[in-house]
């Protein structure tokens, strides 16, 4: 059985002694945490190790937890908050990327700065007291009034969110009994799928979500972490494999905490849109040539950058240029092109609401 330590992060790893017992001498090094042990021996809470990655003692015993916080994890378990929902506390927040970065004191003006590992999912206990440092930076100020903060019980505040740290979004995320419980997905990419982890690190990346998050915000949290600046070209898949609608919540989807959340990636492939004129019939206004990657808003974007047509004009909309069309041939611009069905060669459409003669006046003239 194979262990990792999760705990002691702040302190550089945890306690090790020479016995089973917590009287028994204490070894001058630490076993750091992210270090995986093998398991020779568990007496209750007590576990005697041998190591097989990471730095400490070759050989010793350590508790599993301290105080109820945990010190070590089975590797491939599923990683449990430290509270439950029922004993969230006002200020509580959950760690989102696995790290936390803390400013040790009482003034986050003049303290330094550590590097936690922290367990995604697990809570970290603060006062609410959030300081804003001078490159913009959010920080929350830790509660250790109960002992264990979940960042250690040493004063201090932690990084909510700030750039220059390496990290693709927040650190934490406030946590809320009126939520419900979070989920805890594992990000699967599907095998051809070219995605980087945004570590650099290993693919196995695991996240939190809310039964009411929607699969459009695990794209945008699967593109942090995966270093995919479009998160419109992700498409997540349901269980059985079919690609899941944007507005699908992760409860409909019916998945739970521990299951693997697949998803694709693929760069755009290039296509040709056609637009015809708006003036007169049967003419063709511009050929756009675009990625099947693209929203709906950018086609928008680009159309008006060619032709001088105004975007707070414009709604794009299904069908072909002079025809009637109904009350739900809107499209809607964060959507793909691709998923609202258009191919190579089709014609899109909008619908102009300013003076098209004279916007289009330019262009025309050019041709």
């Amino acid at each position: 059985m194979a262990w990792e330590v999760v705990g002691g992060g702040d302190k550089g790893g945890i306690l090790v002694r020479s016995g089973q017992a917590t009287s028994s001498d204490q070894l001058s090094e630490r076993l750091s945490t992210g270090a995986r042990v093998e398991e020779l021996e568990l007496v209750g809470e007590r576990l005697h190790y041998k190591l097989v990655s990471g730095a400490g003692p070759a050989e010793g015993w350590v508790s599993l937890s301290l105080k109820d916080k945990r010190l070590l994890q089975r590797v491939g378990e599923k990683p449990k908050a430290d509270v439950s929902e029922g004993d969230l506390r006002e200020g509580d927040y959950y760690v989102t990327l696995g790290i936390l970065f803390k400013k040790l004191g009482t003034d986050p003006e003049k303290a330094s700065i550590t590097k936690l590992k922290r367990s995604v999912g697990s809570v970290v206990h603060t006062t609410g007291k959030v300081w804003r440092g001078s490159g913009g930076g959010y920080w929350v100020e830790l509660d250790i009034s109960s002992g264990d903060s979940g960042a250690g019980e040493k004063p201090g505040y932690v990084m909510i969110d700030a750039s220059g740290f390496g990290t693709p979004g927040p650190c934490l995320q406030k946590a809320s009994k009126e939520d419900g419980p979070i989920l805890l997905l594992k990000a699967k990419p599907k095998p051809g799928s070219e995605v980087k982890a945004w570590d650099d690190g290993s693919l196995d990346k695991e996240f939190l979500v809310l039964s009411k998050t929607t699969i459009a915000e695990v794209r945008v949290i699967l593109g942090m972490l995966f270093k995919i600046a479009k998160s419109e070209s992700i498409t997540v898949l349901s269980k059985d494999g079919g690609q899941l609608a944007p507005e699908t919540n992760v409860g409909e989807a019916g998945f739970r905490s521990g299951d693997d959340c697949a998803f694709e990636h693929a760069e755009g492939k290039s296509m040709r849109l056609v637009v015809m004129s708006p003036l007169e019939e049967g003419v063709k206004l511009t050929d756009l040539d675009i990625k099947n990657d693209w929203t709906v808003g950018q086609v928008r974007k680009l159309l008006c950058s060619i032709t001088g047509l105004k975007e707070s004009s414009m709604i794009m909309a299904r069908g072909k240029m002079g025809e009637r069309v109904g009350e739900d041939a809107q499209l809607n611009l964060s959507h793909l092109v691709a998923d609202c069905g258009y191919k190579e060669g089709d014609e899109i459409g909008f619908i102009y609401m300013g003076d098209t003669e004279g916007d289009l006046k330019a262009f025309l003239a050019k041709q």
